[in-house]
């Protein structure tokens, strides 16, 4: 029972993950500590000099003692350009996922089910307007945590700034949700059996040093039991600007699957 609970909040918690991933600009003074304010003001804004990212993440999910993991390559071209693709798991049910959006919209590929999910934008997203809205919902999160800069670390062969954000007690947890264009979707989490609720109570976040992109990413989740997990985001490769083109984010269901709307 443990094991299933924590590969069903590896699929929740990856949708939270990777389609909340942030990244912050750089310090203007690399001698100097870089300053807390300044690093959440740019948590969900991408540093101006990044055009894109390619690399192998690994994301671990663990409940007291159990832990399980998978992999995951990563491409994304902010802000409307991204895809992610399951590389290795131990959940069957997860084996080869796929996701990948780009301003027209969006695809989910379940292949264990023969099952592929779209959404269709109502206007295509513009990568100015989402930033815009990252922007406003790193405002309104501001009153959520209190600061600290931990320090600075190497990550996937990188020089990082670990960012430390603990939740206040007074701060309200809205939901599950995610920004994508001018709309906030929720996601079906019920789809995956998911708790009824779920709260970010720590976070820490280790940024590129030279584009401000977010190389490892640690959280705490509770539910509303108590019970907490963590979530840890890491990549073990990544590779900045390879000129990522409009192909690597479209997808074509593959012949006899099942297409359904969201």
């Amino acid at each position: 029972m443990a094991s299933r609970r924590l590969a069903i909040l590896l699929g929740v918690l990856v949708l939270i993950g990777l389609a909340g991933c942030v990244a912050v600009s750089p310090p203007s003074n690399a001698g100097d500590e870089p300053d807390t304010e300044a690093l959440f003001e740019h948590t969900f804004v991408y540093g101006d000099d990044l055009e894109d990212v390619t690399g192998e993440m690994t994301i671990e999910v663990t409940g007291g003692e159990e832990s399980i993991s998978e992999t995951v390559r990563v491409y994304d071209r902010p802000y409307a350009h991204d895809r992610e693709e399951v590389l290795e798991t131990p959940d069957p049910e997860r084996e080869g996922h796929v996701f990948a959006s780009d301003p027209s919209g969006a695809w989910w590929y379940y292949p264990e089910q023969s099952l592929a999910e779209r959404h269709e934008a109502a206007e295509p997203f513009e990568s100015a307007e989402i930033r815009s809205d990252r922007a406003e919902m790193a405002e309104w999160q501001r009153e959520w945590y209190d600061l600290e800069y931990r320090a600075t670390e190497e990550i996937a062969d990188r020089e990082a700034h670990a960012l430390e954000m603990e939740l206040r007690e007074e701060a309200i947890e809205d939901g599950v949700s995610v920004l994508v264009g001018n709309t906030e979707y929720v996601y079906a989490l019920e789809t995956v059996d998911a708790p009824d609720e779920l709260t970010v109570v720590e976070r820490t976040v280790w940024i590129d040093d030279e584009y401000g992109y977010p190389l490892k990413e640690r959280q705490v989740f509770e539910l509303g039991d108590g019970e907490r997990y963590e979530l840890v985001e890491r990549f073990e490769t990544v590779e900045f600007n390879s000129g990522l083109e409009d192909e690597t984010f479209a997808f074509e269901p593959p012949e006899n699957v099942t297409i359904e709307t969201r």
